[in-house]
C-alpha cells in the first residue's frame, strides 16, 4: 500500500448552519486512503476543546493523529459562506495551531519513508511553518513524488513561498482562477495552455493537474496538454475541497498504476461526487471508486 502524506492545515469549515472538519492536506489524504492508499497527516491543533473534537473525528475517519502535533494556540478555523452556485468565500482565522508546524526528527522520520507528499502555500503563511514544511519536503526519499496543491487562498501567499515550492514538486494543481494569478507573478503570458507549459519548462515539472471548475479539467506534462475531460453536471451542495479530491483521486490512481487517461477519470468522477455533499470528508462508494 502506498504511502501518501499531506501536510499542513487542518480547519473546521465553518459555514451559516454548522461546522465540518477539513483542510486541504487532510481532504487530500483521506480521499487517498478511500482510494488504497495508507493516508497520513502531518498537521498541528491546539489545547482547546475543538483540538478534542479534531482528533476524535480524523481518528474516526480512519487517519492516525499520533502525527497530529499540538501547541498552545488555538485549533484552525475557516469561516465559510456560499453564494447561490455552491462556491465558497472564506474567511481564514490567523494565528492558529497550524501556523506553528515543527519539522521535527520525528516528523522527518515520518515522511522518510512516504511515497507521495502533498503540500499547499497556505500552511506556509508563518516564516516558521514555512521552514517546516520546507524541511519535511526536503527530508523525503529519492522518488518520493512531490505534488503542490497550490490552493491560493486570499492574501497568503509569496513569490518567494511559490517558487520554493515548485522547485520542489513534481507535480502542480492549479485552478483557472490561480493560472493567471501565478502566470503574472512568473511573468508568463499567452492562453492557458502556454502558461502551463511556461511554468512546466521554468521549474522542471513533470505534470500540472488544471481545472476549470463547472467547465473542464485538463493533464499537462512537457509535451502538452495529454488529457480534456469536460465537468460532467451534477446538483451541487457546495464545492469546499472538490480540488483536494480531484488530486487525490488523480495520485491514488497514478501510485496505483493507473494510466493518466483512468486516473483522470477516476479524479473526475470523485470531485463531482464530493460536489454533491456537504464539506469535503464523505465516503465514496464503491461505484464511485471504480
Amino acid at each position: 500500500m502506498k504511502k501518501v502524506i499531506g501536510i499542513g492545515e487542518i480547519v473546521w469549515d465553518t459555514f451559516p448552519d454548522g461546522a465540518v472538519l477539513g483542510g486541504a492536506p487532510l481532504n487530500f489524504a483521506f480521499v487517498a486512503g478511500e482510494l488504497g492508499c495508507e493516508p497520513v497527516i502531518i498537521s498541528a491543533v491546539g489545547r482547546d476543546t475543538l483540538a478534542e473534537d479534531t482528533l476524535k473525528r480524523v481518528s474516526d475517519i480512519g487517519l492516525d493523529i499520533s502525527t497530529i502535533q499540538r501547541n498552545d494556540l488555538p485549533t484552525g478555523r475557516v469561516l465559510i459562506e456560499l453564494d447561490n452556485q455552491g462556491i465558497p468565500r472564506y474567511e481564514i482565522v490567523e494565528n492558529v495551531s497550524w501556523d506553528a508546524i515543527e519539522c521535527t526528527e520525528r516528523e522527518m522520520a515520518i515522511v522518510a519513508d512516504a511515497d507521495a507528499l502533498c503540500w499547499g502555500s497556505l500552511a506556509q503563511r508563518t516564516p516558521g511553518s514555512e521552514k517546516a514544511v520546507v524541511g519535511l519536503l526536503d527530508a523525503a526519499k529519492p522518488g518520493c513524488l512531490k505534488i503542490f496543491d497550490i490552493n491560493i487562498r486570499q492574501h497568503y501567499y509569496s513569490r518567494e513561498v511559490l517558487a520554493n515550492s515548485l522547485k520542489r514538486a513534481d507535480v502542480l494543481k492549479l485552478n483557472d482562477d490561480e493560472l493567471p494569478l501565478v502566470a503574472e507573478i512568473f511573468s508568463l503570458s499567452g492562453d492557458a495552455g502556454a502558461m502551463i507549459s511556461g511554468l512546466i519548462g521554468m521549474f522542471d515539472l513533470s505534470m500540472v493537474i488544471y481545472t476549470a471548475g463547472a467547465s473542464f479539467s485538463e493533464i499537462y506534462d512537457k509535451t502538452g496538454c495529454i488529457s480534456h475531460i469536460d465537468t460532467p453536471k451534477v446538483d451541487v451542495i457546495d464545492t469546499v475541497g472538490a480540488g483536494d479530491s480531484f488530486t487525490a483521486g488523480f495520485i491514488a490512481s497514478r501510485l496505483n498504476g493507473a494510466s493518466v487517461r483512468d486516473a483522470h477519470e477516476r479524479a473526475v468522477r470523485v470531485s463531482a461526487y464530493m460536489c454533491t455533499q456537504k464539506g469535503a470528508i464523505n465516503t465514496i462508494s464503491k461505484d464511485i471508486r471504480l
